[in-house]
């Protein structure tokens, strides 16, 4: 059938272009789909001889290109060609190729699996040293391996923050508030992130960018009474006692047995 020769062609064209690509698996599933059509159609007509020929360009240029040679080495698999094709061969052929791509994909993963197991080795490493200098002062060192952790395991929910906490609870508050605001450019849903960070802040005394932290937390989240709640107490840690009187007035709309937020509204009109 001419439906059948031209879509054999475009899976060989397609499965030819995949290996220059160096996309093995496509490649495959394209010269797989080739061969079982061409297995199964029994009138090719005059296409049939373009065809074979077609099939043997596209094994000689599989077992010609480098990597397959490199791969089938590493297995120990030497000698002739790894697909020579015959008509009438096709099944033969694609068992070869299934075998091919089920060998590299096991051996793929147990090459990430491995990968996986030293990162994870290598990640605790890091932290247990640099919390190991930072319980012994010894800060320099500390920071080294910390920001180690941060530029190769940052993409890790959680992480940015851990180190930040670290930093934090040794004192070190402008690189704990460094790696706070950085965990929420990076996880802009981390509440705990957040709430760190403007811990932080407040405790350096940068109370306008606690400050900013807190609104946007607010348009970030939503408003909640707790939240307000907070920001009240944090403007009258600030002096700011119109803003800290607005904010109770906030939570105690959303929640009226909120006491602490009676209290400041007290404390500000018996002033």
């Amino acid at each position: 059938m001419l439906a059948d020769a031209r879509t054999i062609r475009e899976n060989i064209s397609r499965a030819r272009g995949y290996l220059r690509r160096d996309d093995f698996y496509r490649c495959i599933e394209a010269a797989n789909d080739a061969l079982v059509l061409k297995s199964t159609s029994s009138a090719l007509g005059m296409g049939r001889s373009e065809v074979d020929l077609l099939f043997v360009e596209m094994c000689d240029d599989f077992s010609r290109h480098p990597r397959v040679i490199a791969f089938l080495e590493s297995l120990g698999v030497c000698g002739g060609p790894f697909l020579r094709y015959k008509s009438g061969d096709e099944t033969l052929l694609i068992k070869k190729l299934t075998a091919f791509r089920l060998k590299m994909e096991e051996l793929e993963e147990q090459a990430a699996a491995k990968e996986e197991k030293r990162r994870n080795a290598q990640r605790e490493e890091w932290l247990a040293l640099g919390r190991e200098c930072l319980d012994q002062k010894s800060f320099p060192k500390g920071k080294v391996y910390l920001r180690r952790l941060v530029e190769n395991y940052g993409d890790e929910p959680g992480m940015i923050r851990e180190v930040g906490k670290l930093f934090a609870d040794a004192g070190l508050l402008p690189e704990a508030s460094e790696m706070f605001m950085l965990a929420i450019e990076r996880f802009p849903s981390d509440q705990q992130a957040w709430r760190m960070a403007i811990d932080a802040w407040d405790a350096l005394g940068e109370f306008k960018q606690a400050e900013a932290l807190y609104l946007d937390a607010v348009k970030t989240f939503g408003g909640h009474p707790m939240t307000f709640l907070n920001i009240a107490k944090f403007y009258m840690k600030w002096h700011k006692k119109d803003d800290a009187y607005d904010y109770a007035q906030r939570a105690l709309d959303l929640d009226a047995t909120l006491a602490e937020a009676k209290a400041i509204q007290d404390a500000i009109e018996n002033r």
